[in-house]
């Protein structure tokens, strides 16, 4: 916590209401192949959502005065805002959250079925200092292997980015501003200014992505204030084919123990770049051995390299995860960390 406010602070405004939906029982299969998001009928444009909605959201940005990142969930089709779930940025170790339609998410969202359970995660750099102004807020959003990927602003699908400023995404049925917190100045009265204000959103490819090794006249950034540049990225989508190949060279072993077997797989840095998910659900990465053990979570985990750390990420996972007895919701692994996936299955890095 930082001078008494929490890491994670959530507004829920679509009527949702946490711990009275039942689960549904859990499937067991094979990842559903991707498909594009089929879109709503929209009442406008991103612009007319932000201006629709701002007086229901810029109060609780403006009145948050530490570096942090807003995710802003807006109902495509009917223009209501959904809620708003605010991350507060620490000093050396990341922020995470989940964004789905289970009532354990961080910004849990109903009323779009085509939303899975445990549809995004979105992690946030360390910052320097928590000082106004004297960090720049980093961050990147991950789509969980779902049959519904987030699109950007025209519509092309994603399977991750990297930003330091704001985005603007839809997915299945939502538009989620994601927006950089810490200047009351930020949020003026007028929404009109507020949307002036935003810098242009110019989306790039990394560079490993493109067949020419490079983007021919790409343009570089200039750090100007009106254009925020976005990386598209890699994202768990990729991670089954590389450990199938396993063409990647490994940099780590990871180990699960379940009640019946153990099982243990060479991880790569391309794999670990991109995301392994760990649960029962076809769409993970290792369910047949995860899928044994029914206090896991259909997507429980995500193992990811995130900069210079090695990170699990629980997925607002129903039973948890556990470190020496503890809850714990983001663990930096280090060589040997064990974890409690559950109630009955171990996990060791190496």
């Amino acid at each position: 916590m930082t001078a008494g406010r929490p890491t994670l602070d959530v507004s829920l405004w679509g009527g949702q209401a946490r711990g009275v939906v039942p689960n549904a029982p859990t499937l067991v299969m094979k990842a559903a192949r991707p498909i594009l998001p089929l879109l709503p009928a929209r009442i406008g444009t991103a612009r007319d959502l932000f201006l629709g909605a701002y007086a229901k959201f810029a109060p609780q940005c403006r009145a948050f005065d530490e570096p942090g990142l807003a995710v802003i969930a807006i109902d495509e089709a009917t223009g209501k805002p959904a809620g708003i779930l605010k991350l507060c940025a620490r000093v050396q170790r990341p922020v995470t959250a989940i964004i789905g339609r289970h009532d354990k998410c961080d910004l849990y969202l109903q009323g779009r079925e085509s939303l899975s359970l445990r549809q995004l995660a979105v992690i946030v750099d360390p910052v320097k200092s928590w000082e106004r102004g004297a960090s720049s807020i980093k961050y990147r959003v991950l789509d969980l292997r779902t049959s519904q990927p987030m699109v950007d602003e025209e519509g092309r699908p994603l399977r991750g980015i990297a930003a330091e400023g704001p985005a603007i995404l839809r997915c299945a049925g939502f538009v989620l501003f994601m927006l950089v917190l810490g200047d009351p100045s930020d949020w003026p009265a007028d929404a009109a200014d507020a949307w002036s204000m935003l810098p242009e959103r110019i989306y790039l490819d990394e560079l490993d992505n493109c067949a020419a090794g490079s983007l021919p006249k790409m343009r570089r950034p200039r750090f100007d204030a009106r254009e925020t540049f976005i990386t598209r990225t890699n994202g768990p989508r990729d991670t089954a084919m590389r450990l199938s190949q396993g063409d990647d060279e490994g940099v780590g072993k990871l180990e699960l123990y379940t009640p019946h077997r153990q099982l243990s797989i060479v991880v790569g840095a391309d794999a670990l770049k991109d995301g392994v998910l760990l649960g029962r659900y076809g769409r993970c990465d290792l369910t047949e051995a995860a899928g044994e053990d029914t206090s896991l979570s259909r997507v429980h985990a995500l193992l990811i390299q995130f900069e210079e750390r090695l990170l699990l990420v629980d997925t607002a996972s129903s039973n948890g995860t556990f470190e020496a007895g503890e809850r714990v919701r983001l663990v930096v692994l280090g060589t040997d960390t064990e974890l409690r996936l559950g109630k009955k299955t171990f996990l060791r890095w190496r």
